[in-house]
């Protein structure tokens, strides 16, 4: 390529030349009922997943509200000693992994 107007010329002829094929109207239907099929799954499992936290925020509130009331009883079991603190956080990480793992990972079928 010598010159600007050999390079413009060359590209016009490969634009020409260039005619993109749509899809079969088989494939474009097969994508649009896979999609389709995405949006109802997606629109299904919003109300589970809304149940799913519900039930977890409703669990953590009343064991932590089950803890707070019996935070004697559970002073006087341990002996005293305060490991209330130390056995309560323990509760409430092994909740939230708990938790994480069953939005990262829900069940199949």
């Amino acid at each position: 390529m010598n010159s600007e107007h050999q390079l413009d010329s060359l590209l016009k002829q490969m634009a020409e030349a260039h005619r993109p094929e749509l899809p079969s109207p088989d494939l474009i239907w097969w994508r649009a009922q896979i999609l389709r099929k995405q949006e109802q799954r997606k629109r299904i499992e919003r109300p589970l997943m809304v149940m799913r936290l519900g039930a977890i925020v409703a669990c953590l509130a009343i064991g932590l509200g089950l803890f707070a009331a019996n935070q004697q009883m559970f002073r006087e079991a341990l002996g005293g000693i305060g490991w209330i603190l130390p056995v309560g956080i323990a509760v409430v990480v092994v909740f939230l992994v708990s938790t994480i793992a069953l939005f990262r990972f829900p069940a199949k079928g």
